[in-house]
């Protein structure tokens, strides 16, 4: 059977969400408490990557597992063995098979979170999670600015080193908005899919809008050039967060957590295995 899973974590100390040989990953800790619930090495495929020190409210995993124990029980056990970094939101059955799910190529939507600070003093709390600029930001003029984001556009210029030469730039992103909320201003942008560093090469452009460094026009200019990484600025990874992907436009057909549920035919085979 396959398990789907939505994974939440603190990216401070993870060197992002592929595995590595020699560094905590999420998919890393996944795999840890995988072998010590079922005593066997399990792959774990997650949908999004995300880059050191990049947070996640809404990632999504997938195994394969033949079990009885009931997916809120495997929450709980994966829970117990992993750090306080990393949790198991929920866990539900979904379609396997030849043409069963797989969390990336199966996702309609991914939205994420970049929130900017700008309070006169750095905050202690929140430090982790939100971009501290030393700049009063103007959040009504990035906002008006995020909408030239909004359709399907070539995004080349917003194109980290890791994208792969071959790769396509066009994406289609759905929506787009700059809150202030008190002294955070929060960028938020739901698209199909990114590239690498898209989002936070984005986020400084917006930046050097809020700060008035930059005019409205100069997006028009970026989404029309073909040379990559054009958008220099990278704001810091640690504002940065994977708030949601979604499966279905209207979650039709989505399960306890949101993931496509599986058929009644599939549900019906279960019972009698």
């Amino acid at each position: 059977m396959r398990i789907g899973l939505v994974v939440e974590y603190d990216g401070t100390e993870l060197h992002g969400s592929q595995l590595q040989s020699n560094a905590r990953t999420v998919q890393g800790e996944l795999e840890l408490a995988l072998q010590k619930v079922f005593n066997k090495n399990i792959r774990i495929y997650l949908a999004s990557r995300t880059d050191t020190g990049v947070h996640a409210r809404g990632q999504v995993g997938r195994f394969d597992e033949e079990t009885d124990m009931p997916p809120d029980q495997i929450r709980k056990a994966l829970n117990y063995y992993m750090t306080k970094d990393v949790r198991v939101r929920c866990a539900q059955l979904v379609s396997d098979g030849s043409e069963g799910f797989d969390p990336r190529s199966d996702a309609f939507s991914r939205t994420y979170v970049y929130t900017f600070n700008d309070a006169r003093s750095e905050p202690v709390l929140d430090r982790h999670f939100v971009t501290h600029v030393r700049k009063t930001l103007d959040a009504t003029a990035m906002n008006e600015a995020s909408q030239t984001f909004v359709g399907s556009h070539d995004f080349a210029a917003f194109a980290g080193s890791s994208t792969p030469a071959e790769a396509p730039t066009q994406r289609d992103v759905e929506y787009a908005s700059v809150t202030r909320n008190g002294e955070n201003i929060e960028f938020k942008i739901t698209a199909n899919a990114y590239l690498h560093q898209q989002i936070r090469r984005i986020a400084g452009v917006l930046y050097d809008v809020g700060t008035g460094k930059s005019s409205t026009e100069i997006i028009g200019q970026l989404l029309a050039t073909t040379n990559r990484g054009t958008a220099s600025l990278v704001m810091p990874a640690e504002g940065l967060c994977l708030e949601q992907i979604t499966y279905t436009r209207d979650g039709i057909g989505s399960g306890e957590c949101g993931l496509p549920a599986i058929t009644t035919a599939e549900s019906a085979d279960l019972s009698v295995n």
